[in-house]
């Protein structure tokens, strides 16, 4: 992954991203908040030893050599039974223990008493407590001959009430909380984006199913068509150069779009009104009823189903848009009597007249669409490309739809990618 694909993923997965770092800051802050704060309180000894034999850097070093083994001391349970008593906390031995430590900073003479508590009265009373009786035990043990060396511990710095709990520590929590959460919905997108069974961008599906992309246009949509008629006609600008490049600079005549989806229409106005800028005149052939309808003026009573059964013929299906110019053939309504062999008999006789009198045909079909579906269509055109919808086609939609050409022994000129609409648009016919 590039770093391309990594901005790509991070523009289509923020809302993961960005959801998975609330939950991340909102459980640290739940965890956090329901913690019991916790106060240290310190006391510090000053140890020294008095002797009229020994000079003053005698009793320093000796002083500083037994210092170290003072801090054991702390550890002794008459000791930690007499803090219980004597400050009356309703704790149990081995909590008192577990937060109650004694050191020695190295190169010093001094101990300090550090006690943790859930009050921070509680923890200087503590603190003060333990570091008067660890000063009267260093002092039985070390004072067994006081006419010939003795060694005194006085509390030079009392514990005072801290003014602020040192633990839990809110806002390293609620940063922790932040960047797990950030790199949880990091990791989630990326996950998510490898296992997204959908077409998201051409780059992607050029590089699974190993087709070209040939363009990547707008829906057909229900709004004013000067709201996106120039991103739109620069999408189908592109597909027209495409096609010409994919057939030698020559236009295809016979053009078969295979949506994946219903859902996935082109606007073949838009389409129609490139072409005709290029001087070709064409048709558009909706070949699936169920799909949105080129001319939303309403289902015509004659359409492509009345041609292949017979009722009717093919110019009283024609609409023609003068406009642009180009025109249309609709589905039409749905016909009991039509039979495959219908379809199959008189197909090529209505390509062959639609081409005859327009330079492109472009027929809109789906593999199981009603008149034609899209394999009989294949074999008659000159160029098939296989229309996905952006963020909803997926890829097995598409393996499935060349699987279906494969096996009439037709290949995809390539994909026509139909983008997604605009969040205040709606298509036509919805």
């Amino acid at each position: 992954m590039d770093l391309s694909d990594f901005i790509f993923v991070l523009k289509t997965r923020l809302w993961w991203i960005i959801a998975s770092t609330i939950v991340g800051v909102a459980a640290a802050a739940l965890i956090t908040f329901s913690m019991t704060p916790v106060y240290t309180a310190k006391a510090t000894l000053f140890v020294s030893t008095t002797s009229n034999a020994d000079t003053a850097y005698a009793r320093g070093q000796f002083a500083l050599q037994r210092v170290g083994s003072y801090p054991q001391l702390i550890n002794e349970p008459k000791l930690i039974n007499e803090v219980i008593r004597e400050v009356g906390i309703n704790r149990s031995f081995q909590e008192v223990k577990a937060n109650l430590t004694a050191t020695n900073p190295t190169d010093t003479v001094l101990l300090t008493v550090t006690a943790n508590a859930p009050k921070a009265s509680e923890a200087a009373d503590i603190a003060n407590t333990a570091a008067r009786l660890l000063a009267d035990s260093i002092g039985k043990l070390e004072n067994t001959d006081p006419k010939a060396l003795a060694v005194k511990a006085d509390l030079s710095v009392p514990a005072a009430e801290p003014a602020f709990a040192s633990a839990p520590r809110k806002s390293v929590n609620l940063a922790l909380g932040l960047v797990s959460g950030l790199s949880l919905g990091l990791l989630l997108a990326m996950v998510l984006h490898k296992l997204d069974p959908r077409i998201l961008r051409g780059r992607d599906a050029e590089r699974q199913l190993n087709l070209r992309v040939l363009g990547t246009v707008n829906p057909l949509l229900i709004n004013e068509r000067s709201n996106h008629v120039s991103s739109s006609r620069l999408g189908y600008r592109h597909l027209v150069s495409n096609l010409l490049m994919a057939n030698d600079g020559r236009m295809p005549r016979r053009i078969l779009v295979l949506s994946t989806r219903t859902d996935t229409v082109i606007d073949g106005q838009e389409l129609a009104q490139t072409l005709a800028a290029a001087g070709k005149r064409a048709v558009v052939v909706q070949a699936d009823e169920s799909m949105a309808p080129v001319d939303t003026a309403g289902a015509e009573p004659i359409g492509l189903t009345q041609v292949l059964d017979g009722s009717n013929e093919l110019n009283d299906a024609v609409l023609r848009i003068d406009s642009v110019p180009m025109a249309y053939v609709p589905a039409g309504p749905r016909q009991e009597s039509l039979r495959k062999y219908d379809v199959f008999s008189r197909l090529e006789a209505v390509m062959s007249s639609l081409e005859a009198e327009f330079d492109v045909a472009i027929f809109v079909a789906s593999l199981d669409g009603y008149p034609v579906d899209a394999t009989a269509i294949a074999l008659h055109s000159d160029c098939v490309m296989v229309a996905c919808r952006e963020r909803r086609t997926t890829y097995h939609q598409v393996r499935r739809s060349l699987e279906e050409l494969n096996a009439v022994r037709i290949g995809a000129t390539g994909l026509l990618i139909v983008k997604k609409p605009h969040i205040f648009q709606r298509r036509r016919g919805r």
